[in-house]
C-alpha cells in the first residue's frame, strides 16, 4: 500500500502486509538497501494485533525502486534474532519468499517497491517469456591465448536489407543478463521502439563462485587485455557491417562495474561507450574479500589510476544507487576528477540501491542517451 505523507510530498508511506501461511515467531522484509545491512530493524514486521497478518510501514521517497523479499520464521531459526537476521545473514535467508501479490512478482526481478519518478522498466519483459528476442542467440565457449576458457553468449538482431549495421553490447555477468532477465528481449524491445539502434549483445558469464568472480571482474589487466585483443575481435568479424569501435559498448554492474571503468581508463582504443554500474569502488588489486571502512582521506584504486591514465576517446557514464553509501561520495570524487581532466564522463545518482532492477533501467537509459547523441 502507497499513501502520502501529511506535509512530505516528496516521501510515501509505503506498507507491505503478508499474511501467515503456517505459525511464526516473526517476518522480517529484506528490502534492498532500506531494511538490509545496518538498517534491518526498520524490516522486522508487526502483527496485527488478534490477526494473522503482519505488516511494516516504511517512509520512503518518491522516484525510488527496489527489490525485496519477506522472510517469515520460526523461533528456532538458526538465521534470525527478534530484532532481525544475524550478522551478514540477510543476503542468504533459506526460506525468503516473493510477495506473490505484488504485479512484479513474477517477473525477471521479482516483487518490487516502485514509487512514482522511478525510471522505466518498460523494456525489459514482465515475465520469463512473455517477450521474444528477434534474432539468433548462441552459447559457445571462447579459448584466450593464455589456455583461460570463457562461456559466451551471443545474440545477433534480425536485420532488414537497408538498416544499419548493429551496435554492438559487451556485458559481463552474461549468464543473469541472458537467461534470468532477457536482455535480448529487452534489447529488441527498445530497438522497435526506437530508444536504441540495433544491437548485438554478447555475454561473459562470471559464475556463481564469488572467488571466481572476483578474479575474472576484479579489474585484472590480463583479463581486460585478452577482452580487448582477443575476445572483441573474435565477435566483432563476422557481424554485419564489421566492428565499428564508436558502436562499441561495454557495461558492468559492481565488481563488473569496477572492471568497465578498468578497462575505459587502460584500453580506451577498445570501446565507445562504458557503462558502469555501482562499482566496488572498495576494490584494490589482492583483495580477497571487501575489506572495513577505508583510513581517513585514502583515494580509492579506481581514483589513483583516474588520475594516472590519459583521457581516451569514449563515453563513460557511471550509475549509482543513492542509498549505497560510501561508494556514491567515491564516485563523486572519481567524476570530478575524471571531468576536470577532459575525460567524456557523466554521474547518474538514481533512488535506490545495489539493484538489478534498477541497473536494467540504467543499461537501457545508458544506450539511448549515446544513441541521442550520436542522432
Amino acid at each position: 500500500m502507497v499513501e502520502p505523507v501529511q506535509d512530505a510530498s516528496g516521501v510515501r508511506l509505503v506498507t507491505v502486509v503478508w499474511r501467515e501461511d503456517r505459525p511464526v515467531e516473526g517476518v522480517y522484509l529484506l528490502a534492498n538497501r532500506i531494511t538490509d545491512k545496518h538498517r534491518v530493524r526498520h524490516g522486522m514486521m508487526r502483527r496485527l494485533e488478534g490477526t494473522d497478518v503482519w505488516y511494516v510501514s516504511l517512509r520512503l521517497p518518491l522516484g525510488l525502486r527496489c527489490g525485496y523479499r519477506i522472510h517469515p520464521f520460526a523461533a528456532d531459526d538458526p538465521h534470525m534474532t527478534p530484532d532481525g537476521p544475524r550478522s551478514g545473514a540477510s543476503r542468504g535467508l533459506p526460506d525468503d519468499r516473493m510477495d506473490p501479490l505484488n504485479r512484479h512478482a513474477g517477473g525477471p526481478f521479482g516483487s518490487l517497491i516502485e514509487l512514482d519518478g522511478a525510471p522505466s522498466l518498460a523494456e525489459w519483459p514482465a515475465a520469463p517469456g512473455s517477450a521474444a528476442e528477434v534474432g539468433r542467440s548462441e552459447a559457445f565457449d571462447f579459448a584466450a591465448a593464455d589456455g583461460s576458457t570463457y562461456r559466451v553468449r551471443q545474440f545477433v538482431p534480425e536485420l532488414g536489407d537497408t538498416g544499419p549495421p548493429p551496435g554492438l553490447l559487451v556485458v559481463f555477468d552474461g549468464e543473469l543478463w541472458f537467461d534470468r532477465y532477457g536482455i535480448t528481449a529487452a534489447a529488441t524491445v527498445a530497438v522497435e521502439a526506437g530508444r536504441i539502434p540495433p544491437m548485438a549483445v554478447v555475454g561473459i558469464e562470471a559464475g556463481a563462485d564469488p572467488a571466481a568472480r572476483m578474479r575474472q571482474l576484479g579489474a585484472d589487466p590480463h583479463f581486460i587485455d585478452m577482452l580487448a585483443d582477443e575476445l572483441l575481435p573474435a565477435v566483432t568479424k563476422d557481424l554485419p557491417g564489421g566492428p565499428d569501435r564508436r558502436n562499441t559498448v561495454l557495461c558492468g554492474q559492481s565488481l563488473g562495474g569496477l572492471t568497465a571503468l578498468a578497462t575505459a581508463l587502460r584500453r580506451p582504443d577498445a570501446f565507445g561507450t562504458v557503462l558502469a554500474h555501482s562499482a566496488s569502488t572498495w576494490w584494490r588489486p589482492g583483495m580477497k574479500a571487501r575489506p572495513g571502512p577505508p583510513a581517513e582521506g585514502a583515494e580509492t584504486w579506481l581514483y589513483e589510476q583516474a588520475a594516472e591514465a590519459p583521457a581516451g576517446d569514449l563515453r563513460i557514464r557511471m550509475d549509482v544507487g543513492s542509498n549505497e553509501g560510501t561508494t556514491v561520495d567515491d564516485l563523486h570524487r572519481l567524476h570530478a576528477l575524471m571531468a576536470g581532466r577532459g575525460f567524456d564522463v557523466s554521474l547518474h545518482v538514481y533512488t535506490g540501491g545495489h539493484d538489478h532492477a534498477c541497473w536494467a533501467a540504467a543499461l537501457i537509459d545508458g544506450l539511448a542517451e549515446g544513441h541521442a547523441s550520436r542522432t
